[in-house]
């Protein structure tokens, strides 16, 4: 039975303060999803919203034909369902039940109007379930809230929505000539926002913890910081900014004119008036929680609510984020490469037991496992040169449950015997920036047995059904019991006998034992 099959699709969509998204998420019984699609057009919703705090229809119709659009492509893609969300701008409206109506009618959706602290409680599903990450505070700046989440335990403790946000604090306080901020309106919004934290005293009540961030603004913020530093990944899900990262940005960015933001590399024109709000937002929060640091995720609200729609309320949130990670990768296999995969890390274990004399390190064994059940994902892209596939997707998508550190080093491990050509790369001098000075040792160590494990089922039919490895001193005794001749491993397993003796400073003595069909 092909495991990929019986899929379902749903179209999550999202009506932001700032902008409209779509996201078509598809998922099988197997385990897993994948996105199909993503539609975003802007919005800045919180910008009409007149002083008396009413959203006046004629300026809503506007976006009437994005939302039938996103409809369109739904219908397209043979979506299942269709969630449409309201989030800040229509919500604070006086007249947001009014708003909601006329969209419905004219759209055919049925949108909700997502209450603040639901808000919350998806964009923290959407974080806990693709960092692995136990406690922490949550900040989600939107274009006209900002929702703070405090978690422990993978748990959801408390949730605030606040109705300020990128978008309706620039009209409320960044109009001024070429989008320059005086240090008055910068000080008039860090009171504001401090006034409000105040009264939430659980805000400030557990000092040290990391603060995630999701949204827009810590998304740029993050993506100026890596251009500025030249950052060797092309990924900002769960990139790290310390203190000082934002405290420049904080800094510098109310001083600039609109026109010179436009010009910061990793910075997108369309923010570069509500940068500076985001921006003084973030920091301000991050001081009055005293947090340690600052982990970006690239996945919230969207994804909380698919979640809960695949999985169910009860169960949304995961147990084990890299577990269901590496499951989803396994199941889009075909059923002969999901037995090889499984051999290879049995195999690929036991020898790092053996090697370390019975001493395993837990975080080494999850490197090695997970670079073991995804070293040929590359095969989904071709099967030629798929070790480079391979090298490629692990370092340029969000692999959940890893930092980025850990991605370049299973990435690299899952590699390591492709031919020769990972032997040659200097691979401490390309990651200098992520990588430790023993990471490139670990690399190979881990990628040479990772490489014997596999040479033990180069036909992917699994013909060693007994393997025994002892190691003393340097002497290493492997012993291979093959159901058949295994003509294709034991070519093989010799080539990477002989990295495992160089990587692992080993005397290898292998016996093999195969059944002769004579």
């Amino acid at each position: 039975m092909d495991n990929t099959m019986e899929r379902s699709r749903v179209g999550i969509m999202d009506i932001g303060s700032n902008s409209i998204r779509l996201v078509i998420y598809e998922t099988s019984k197997a385990g897993g999803y994948r996105v199909l699609k993503e539609c975003r057009e802007s919005a800045r919703l919180s910008a009409i919203v007149t002083p008396e705090g009413e959203m006046p229809l004629e300026a809503v119709s506007v976006i009437v034909p994005v939302l039938r659009q996103f409809v369109e492509v739904s219908r397209v893609y043979e979506v299942s369902e269709i969630r449409a969300v309201a989030t800040a701008a229509i919500r604070n409206a006086v007249n947001g039940e009014e708003v909601i109506s006329y969209l419905n009618e004219r759209t055919g959706l049925s949108i909700e109007l997502l209450p603040g602290e639901m808000e919350g409680h998806y964009g923290f599903i959407g974080v806990v379930n693709r960092i692995d990450i136990q406690d922490g505070y949550i900040i989600d700046i939107g274009g006209g809230s900002t929702e703070i989440t405090l978690f422990q335990d993978r748990k959801r403790v408390s949730t605030v929505s606040f109705p300020f946000g990128a978008v309706n604090m620039n009209v409320r306080f960044g109009n001024h000539v070429n989008g320059k901020w005086d240090d008055k309106s910068v000080s008039e919004l860090e009171s504001m926002v401090l006034q409000a934290a105040r009264e939430h005293p659980w805000i400030s009540s557990h000092p040290g913890l990391p603060l995630v961030g999701l949204g827009g603004t810590i998304r740029a913020v993050g993506k100026m910081h890596q251009r500025k530093r030249k950052y060797s990944m092309e990924q900002i899900h769960q990139y790290t900014l310390q203190p000082e990262d934002t405290d420049y940005y904080y800094q510098q960015l109310p001083s600039l004119t609109n026109e010179q933001r436009k010009r910061i590399a990793g910075l997108s024109k369309t923010r570069s008036d509500i940068i500076v709000p985001g921006t003084i937002i973030l920091h301000t929060m991050f001081r009055h929680m005293q947090c340690d640091h600052y982990i970006i995720s690239g996945t919230g609200l969207r994804d909380g609510l698919f979640f809960e729609w695949d999985r169910g309320k009860e169960h949304a949130v995961l147990d084990n984020v890299l577990e269901y990670e590496i499951h989803a990768a396994l199941f889009q296999e075909p059923l002969p490469r999901q037995r090889h995969l499984r051999q290879v890390d049995e195999l690929s274990v036991r020898l790092y037991e053996a090697l370390g004399e019975g001493q395993s390190d837990a975080w080494n064994r999850k490197l090695l496992r997970t670079a073991a059940l995804m070293h040929q994902v590359g095969m989904n892209v071709g099967y030629h040169e798929y070790e480079e596939h391979t090298r490629y997707l692990l370092t340029t998508r969000a692999v959940a449950g890893l930092d980025h550190r850990e991605t370049v080093l299973v990435a690299f491990i899952a590699i390591f015997g492709s031919k020769g050509k990972i032997k040659k790369r200097r691979i401490s001098v390309e990651y200098a920036d992520i990588l430790h000075p023993k990471d490139e040792e670990r690399i190979r160590r881990l990628g040479a047995l990772l490489q014997l494990a596999a040479a033990m089922d180069t036909s992917e039919t699994q013909p060693v059904d007994r393997m025994t490895a002892v190691r003393k001193g340097r002497d290493f005794e492997l012993t291979i019991h093959c159901r058949t001749e295994a003509s294709m491993e034991l070519n093989d397993i010799k080539v990477a006998v002989k990295d495992l003796e160089k990587e692992w400073d080993v005397r290898v003595r292998l016996v093999v034992h195969t059944v002769s069909t004579n």
